[in-house]
């Protein structure tokens, strides 16, 4: 497209954007940077939607630097807030907060989005400092900056401030909590096992309960090990949404992890059934500017000719470390040896193990996963920190992960 002007390379990457073809959309940009044309303002906040879903740091970084070195680009505020959601998305809270501190102006979508940054950290002191200033600064907050907020304060297991700031929106400010609200409340009681407690505020929601609520529960269920809960969630979910493919998944863990195994076979032939097909786990990471993607169980990649023997390799030396894989996470009623081959070919294994062959020591490993992380998985990725001295920053679906040393900045708690 030798004669396309900037409006027409803005209107294609703006198309791919919203198609959720991100990874399409960023290498159309990179072959208009190659034919000599210079983004605007209108190219860098589509590029900002595309980097946050893929978590693509390093293009993240180059945006801003490129946005501070352009006097005719002005970092206004729907742009700042656009780059803060972008940097929070790729798993650097500090390059979110510091876009949000050189922003001149703040309004409460900005406040939002830098909450919203330690939400996906898990980090709820600090979204309640940043809450709390954000009143001093005279912003009044909405509806949807609750959201963040009590998300953040779930990741991070406040639950006494959960009640508290969920019962100051009506007291204080007038709002009235909507399901969402409800849902994010749930999950705090959910994450922190108080499931009776979570049940009781489903039961006397002011609406009815959506699939959303039933799911947190079900969620809170497979990590406290509650199947009779999890039998009633899963019920009400099947009333509202037969054909959810994660439902019947997750119920089946929690089924799997009991030992259940005629209960998980139940499950799974109605999946059949029903004709519900489950997704593959698939995880992604950047390297030199190339995404690349892994499915979980894949063997036909190229680049698995040197995955394998780097497997092999960080097994045997995490198994020497203490690790041992969680076989309650394989849902197939098989011998051991297969459940920690099919263990071993989760998708965040291949790309961690990717990640550490092509990138130096001491460089970070940054993952983005599609679906939630496994316990075992979980567990590995704690092992490979301490063992390979690198920091693993994993983002799922529902949160990032952050594994320094052996620890998880979750507290495992997800």
């Amino acid at each position: 497209m030798p004669d396309a002007d900037l409006v027409s390379w803005n209107t294609m990457i703006g198309a791919l954007v919203q198609d959720s073809m991100f990874m399409e959309a960023i290498e159309l940009f990179r072959k208009m940077q190659n034919q000599g044309v210079e983004p605007d303002r209108v190219t860098l906040m589509e590029l900002a939607s595309a980097c946050g879903y893929l978590g693509a740091v390093e293009l993240a970084k180059w945006i801003y630097l490129y946005i501070q070195k352009k006097d005719d680009i002005q970092c206004d505020l729907r742009l700042g807030t656009a780059l803060i959601d972008m940097f929070a998305r790729c798993g650097d809270p500090h390059g979110a907060m510091q876009v949000f501190s050189h922003m001149a102006q703040r309004d409460v979508s900005a406040w939002t989005a830098a909450i919203g940054a330690m939400a996906m950290e898990g980090n709820g002191k600090q979204a309640i400092e940043l809450f709390n200033e954000m009143l001093h600064q005279g912003i009044k907050p909405d509806a949807v900056v609750f959201v963040n907020l009590l998300t953040a304060l779930s990741h991070g297991g406040l639950v006494e401030e959960g009640w508290e700031f969920f019962g100051s929106m009506d007291d204080s400010f007038g709002i009235k909590p909507k399901v969402v609200h409800y849902g994010c409340m749930v999950d705090l009681l959910g994450r922190a096992g108080l499931l009776a407690e979570a049940l009781n505020l489903i039961k006397h929601m002011p609406m009815e309960p959506n699939v959303v609520i039933w799911s947190s529960l079900l969620a809170a269920c497979r990590m406290h090990k509650n199947v009779d809960v999890a039998k009633y969630a899963a019920e009400k979910i099947a009333q509202l949404d037969p054909e959810r493919p994660g439902i019947h998944v997750l119920l089946s863990t929690i089924y799997a992890s009991a030992g259940q195994w005629n209960d998980v076979a139940k499950v799974r032939l109605q999946m059949k059934e029903q004709g519900v097909q489950k997704g593959p786990g698939s995880s992604s990471v950047q390297i030199d500017g190339e995404v690349y993607e892994f499915t979980s169980g894949a063997e036909t990649r190229p680049e698995m000719d040197r995955i394998e023997p780097m497997l092999l390799e960080m097994n045997c030396r995490l198994r020497e470390a203490g690790y041992s894989p969680d076989l309650t996470n394989v849902l197939l009623d098989v011998d051991e040896p297969e459940k920690e081959y099919l263990l071993s070919r989760h998708s965040e294994k291949l790309a961690i193990a990717f990640s550490l062959i092509n990138t130096g020591q001491g460089m970070p490993v940054r993952v983005v996963k599609n679906l939630r992380i496994c316990s075992d998985c979980h567990t590995f990725a704690k092992s490979v920190s301490k063992v390979y001295n690198r920091e693993i920053i994993i983002r799922d679906n529902n949160r990032f992960h952050f594994f320094r040393h052996g620890s998880c900045s979750c507290k495992d708690y997800w």
